[in-house]
């Protein structure tokens, strides 16, 4: 996962527009950032769905625990599914705001740029 970011870090902040190619430039800022977001998506939809399942899980061992066996195993049980749920949550919040912050500063990018090339007038 940490390899797709990187590569996505470096094609959006790697490339720099001409200046006539601007136009060109902004529309594959824009695609870029569109199927940034549908992955996003389906990542949110993904580790909340982990997420209800070590949920439950950790309920069922909590609910269903051995008692015969005298041994802490279902709360220690517990205890991982809900961490390691709480964890994927977390990794996905980091990972989207990354997104969000390469995309906020592409669109910095592309206004400087747009700025940069507009004809200026004489104060």
């Amino acid at each position: 996962m940490d390899k797709e970011n990187s590569e996505l870090r470096d094609r959006l902040l790697g490339q720099v527009a001409q200046p006539g190619d601007l136009a060109s430039y902004r529309q594959r800022v824009t695609a870029m950032i569109q199927s940034n977001a549908e992955r996003i998506r389906r990542e949110r939809i993904l580790s909340t769905g982990f997420w209800v399942f070590c949920a439950a899980s950790a309920t069922a061992w909590l609910w269903f625990s051995a008692d015969s066996a005298h041994l802490p195993r279902g709360p220690f049980l517990a205890c991982v599914f809900f961490t390691w749920g709480g964890v994927e949550i977390v990794k996905h919040y980091i990972n989207a705001s990354r997104v969000d912050l390469l995309k906020e500063i592409k669109e910095l990018q592309l206004q400087v740029f747009e700025l940069q090339n507009s004809p200026r007038r004489p104060i």
